[in-house]
């Protein structure tokens, strides 16, 4: 009698997923509840709109099954920071590879000519942990230490890690240090200490030859961006070149932090070979407001806002964040007029997460590099209404059981506990 109640359980929850709605009708249940929602969603193609959203269900073990929308398209849009997080997670395997502590602090030298060095002489002035610079990276997303990390995985070694996990069509050759892309990418020599001063590895100066990668960065038309650009504080009546950018579409993006949060339900092989405190360590530095972080000076809620790098959800609600009904464990890219982010959203009042990753454009004037943009008036307030509108649609769960009685939301609850 139990066998068969079991399979009747077994069946009616297969029927409920077997039941969710079409891409469709999912895309048609986001209409018509909000103005911002509705403009933006009436005009992709002004605001070069993509996103992908993971609904996820439960069974009685708490087991996930995942269904995916996917609204991407393969329009290039520029990624800027988003970038942060594969390379935090490749500086972090590389680490867990020779088993060297976060708390150990990097000595770079400046073997690089061109762009800034500032980045280099951060760490010729003081001892900062890794732990401390990955974390200002990720969670109040400082460029200083995206520089950094690029010199100290390499850009030949980043992009290995890229192809190795699946992520091909993601190609991260340069830093935001200023130096000229599309050229060969040399990287400063550099030690690594343990935190009494040990000297425990070293790197030479790398050199990445520009005919060694450039095949897979061919010229295509289609990232030239805007009517006009600025160019040396002058407007030139010309689109703007994405050539030889970043590039890290949507579909990458969203199977990063998928991975990232999910790494049960891929094989071996695709995982991130990452140990289990530091994949903690990362999803810790996605879901942090900078009041949390260790850096203290970024506790300050006047400067540094809960919202200051969180728009979903909270965006334009900063408030919610301290109603402990949501946690977002997310990063997002802002240059250009292109604004992306990609997260994993927790509502725990409905017992509701689900995974998304959108990218839009707000530059009305057309004109990039000019600084005028529409962060604050539309990017912002749509990707919050937006993900909101997104929670209140997906299926609720149909399991009666508090997310915290499942294994996986105890160590979530975990993570963001620790200091």
């Amino acid at each position: 009698m139990k066998k068969v109640f079991s399979v009747v359980i077994f069946f009616s929850f297969f029927c409920a997923i077997k039941a969710q709605r079409s891409k469709e009708d999912f895309y048609a249940s986001l209409l018509g509840k909000d103005s911002l929602v509705d403009y933006v969603l009436r005009n992709r193609d002004k605001f070069h709109l993509q996103f992908i959203v993971t609904d996820i269900e439960r069974d009685e073990d708490g087991n996930e099954l995942f269904h995916t929308y996917d609204f991407s398209t393969n329009e290039y849009f520029y990624p800027a920071s988003m970038v942060k997080l594969p390379t935090a997670i490749a500086t972090l395997e590389m680490l867990d590879s020779m088993q060297m502590p976060r708390e150990s602090y990097i000595k770079m030298n400046r073997d690089v000519l061109c762009g800034s060095s500032t980045f280099a002489e951060l760490t010729q002035k003081r001892n900062i942990p890794i732990s401390l610079a990955l974390e200002d990276m990720l969670s109040i997303s400082d460029n200083n230490y995206y520089s950094l990390f690029f010199h100290v995985v390499t850009p030949r070694n980043l992009n290995h890690f890229l192809m190795k996990h699946e992520l091909n069509n993601s190609m991260i050759y340069s830093s935001f240090s200023g130096c000229p892309r599309g050229k060969d990418v040399t990287t400063n020599s550099y030690s690594i200490f343990n935190s009494t001063g040990e000297k425990q590895f070293s790197q030479k100066e790398t050199k990445l030859d520009s005919i060694d990668y450039m095949h897979r960065l061919p010229y295509s038309t289609s990232k030239l961006v805007g009517k006009y650009q600025i160019e040396n504080g002058k407007k030139i009546d010309k689109p703007y070149n994405f050539n030889y950018h970043l590039d890290y579409p949507l579909k990458d993006i969203h199977s990063t932090v998928f991975r990232l949060v999910f790494p049960q339900h891929f094989n071996s092989g695709e995982r991130f070979q990452l140990a289990s405190n530091s994949r903690k360590f990362l999803l810790k530095c996605m879901g942090n407001f900078p009041r949390e972080m260790q850096n203290k000076t970024y506790h300050n809620q006047i400067q540094f806002p809960d919202n200051y790098y969180k728009y979903a959800i909270i965006g334009n609600k900063p408030e919610l964040a301290s109603s402990h009904r949501y946690r977002i464990f997310s990063k997002i890219g802002i240059a250009y007029g292109f604004v992306t982010e990609s997260g994993y959203i927790i509502d725990f009042d409905n017992q509701k997460d689900f995974l998304f990753s959108v990218s839009l454009y707000v530059n009305s004037d057309d004109i990039v590099n000019d600084g005028t943009y529409e962060y604050e008036k539309i990017a912002r307030p749509f990707i919050a209404n937006f993900t909101r509108l997104i929670q209140e649609q997906l299926i609720k769960p149909t399991v009666n059981s508090s997310l915290y009685s499942f294994d996986y939301f105890q160590m979530i609850e975990e993570i963001m506990s620790t200091n």
